[in-house]
């Protein structure tokens, strides 16, 4: 075994310190182990034999507070090279003549891991922590190599290379440091209240009827309705436009105009900075209201809705620039019963009007809901039988009914897609690929609140969720054991919190003052038998 001089009850000495440190510079201990808890593991076992990358020499890529970042025969750096290769079934050897781009990023990838490695040391050194060495020694002798029959073999350790077995007491030493640090960065950044909370999302669980009526639903015949009350946003205007960018050389294009020294249609094609130019300056006809992104101060509409056929308006602010407009026609009035038309005055509704919209929408969701009421059914069950043809009437035209479930409180649908088992969190999420309106909901805390402060069995009433109206019943509730949150919350403490701050600890060492890179400068020599 290693030397006993080494004290045990150095094993916590400097981490006050090192807490100390954290409190000071937060994101450079933000901890991850996404990089480290796959490369960790390799630090229990033999060292992986020296490839054939550079020849066999050491190469230097870099420094974290004056430590090489090396790439030497039989270290973290290779062992951790090798592992991200063989993950991607790329021979470093073979592969890197004909794909020399993956080859690349599969060394900095090493390079990086290994500069998270080496500096997370050194500040465990600058903390003045070391590791015990009687838990050290307890976990190199319990290796495989000094196994037999289950047990350990002083004779296998007797007969064991003394320069291998320094290499995997080393190896088990950064290891346990490893873990400490990542450990305790960890304490430090999630509460123990924290992870109580997030295991408690998981109960309880509900499954739900939803019935949603889109936007769209609204009829045509509302449309019409509306354009026949204010005819004054419909009416069809056409104008011809000069854009410039300086006032002062817009005004001075529109007196060469105005002086018979130059035509509109040729200052248009020559002046004009706007996507009209090559038309002569023709916008085409268009509805008032279409106008109002362009003209948004009431008075300069006035100014140029009330030009006779002819004539020109004075230089006006517009988004473009300075413009100034002739009218190609007297305002008319177009016909409101075609479909392009009626298109255009949803147009406006939706974006001027959505008020009124939702206030039809759920006045007819409520209607709904009083005829399944007298006819002792849910809603969704009357929406789902006037969909399928059992009913005599078509009531329920526009509207969809949908059952999802069982779910939990799990507001952004924290745990990202089913089949990446490093970032699930709930096992229950919102199946957002089934309806456009869930994909909406996974993020708005009005639906959570909803779905699970209204009664059981009760049906909510009427909200907006994204584009449409919907109406949601809690048909069952399941409550999860405890130790079911107990997973989830150690879940999300050692795993999940840890792939989500990886990144800010990459970019805290890699931004660090102390860490100098010499990767590019480095690739040709690593290449040099490739290349």
């Amino acid at each position: 075994m290693a030397s006993k001089s080494k004290k045990p009850a150095a094993e916590e000495s400097g981490f006050e310190e090192l807490k100390n440190r954290f409190k000071a510079q937060p994101l450079l201990f933000a901890g991850t182990v996404f990089i480290l808890v796959i490369v960790i593991i390799a630090f229990v076992f033999l060292p992986a034999l020296p490839g054939g990358i550079g020849g066999g020499q050491n190469v230097i890529l870099g420094y974290y507070n004056g430590v090489p970042i090396a790439y030497v025969a039989d270290s973290y750096f290779q062992r951790t090279l090798d592992d991200i290769a063989a993950s991607m079934q790329f021979d470093l050897e073979s592969d890197s003549r004909n794909d020399s781009s993956t080859a690349q990023q599969i060394w900095y990838q090493a390079f990086i891991r290994t500069l998270v490695h080496t500096a997370i040391l050194d500040e465990m050194k600058s903390a003045g922590y070391t590791a015990p060495v009687r838990e050290i020694d307890r976990q190199v002798a319990e290796l495989p190599v000094f196994q037999e029959e289950g047990r350990f073999s002083s004779t296998r350790f007797r007969e064991f290379d003394k320069n291998k077995f320094l290499v995997l007491w080393r190896d088990a030493e950064e290891a346990y440091i490893t873990r400490k640090y990542i450990d305790s960065v960890m304490d430090l950044k999630v509460s123990s209240g924290e992870k109580t909370f997030i295991g408690a999302m998981t109960s309880p669980e509900r499954s739900f009827e939803m019935v949603s009526v889109s936007r769209s639903a609204y009829p045509d015949s509302e449309l019409s309705s509306f354009a026949a009350a204010n005819p004054d946003l419909f009416r069809v205007v056409h104008f011809s436009r000069i854009t410039l960018e300086e006032e002062k050389a817009a005004a001075q294009v529109l007196d060469s105009i105005q002086s018979g020294k130059s035509s509109f249609e040729d200052a248009a094609r020559n002046r004009s900075a706007d996507s009209f130019k090559d038309r002569g300056g023709d916008m085409g006809p268009r509805m008032i209201f279409e106008m109002f992104t362009e003209l948004s101060e009431e008075g300069d509409r006035e100014k140029i809705f009330s030009l006779p056929r002819g004539e020109i308006s004075p230089v006006l602010k517009t988004p473009s620039g300075w413009t100034f407009f002739r009218a190609e026609e007297a305002p008319y009035a177009p016909d409101m019963s075609t479909e392009e038309n009626l298109a255009k005055v949803r147009t406006y509704m939706n974006k001027f009007e959505g008020g009124r919209i939702e206030g039809y929408l759920i006045a007819r969701m409520e209607e709904l809901s009083a005829r399944a009421a007298e006819r002792g059914q849910s809603l969704f069950a009357y929406v789902d039988g006037q969909n399928s043809g059992e009913a005599p009437d078509d009531s329920a035209a526009g509207f969809t009914g949908l059952v999802f479930g069982p779910v939990n409180l799990n507001y952004g649908n924290m745990g990202g897609q089913m089949d990446e088992w490093n970032m699930r969190l709930f096992v229950n999420t919102l199946d957002v690929s089934r309806s456009p309106e869930l994909a909406d909901a996974a993020f708005r805390e009005n639906f959570w609140r909803i779905a699970f402060s209204t009664p059981l069995t009760v049906p909510s009433a009427p909200f907006t969720l994204g584009d449409s109206i919907v109406v949601l019943r809690a048909t069952e509730e399941t409550f999860t054991d405890e130790t079911t949150r107990e997973n989830v919350a150690k879940f999300y403490s050692q795993g999940w919190m840890y792939n989500t701050l990886d990144m800010d600890l990459n970019s805290a060492f890699i931004q660090s003052p102390k860490f100098e890179s010499n990767f590019v400068a480095a690739l040709p020599f690593i290449f040099q038998e490739q290349f």
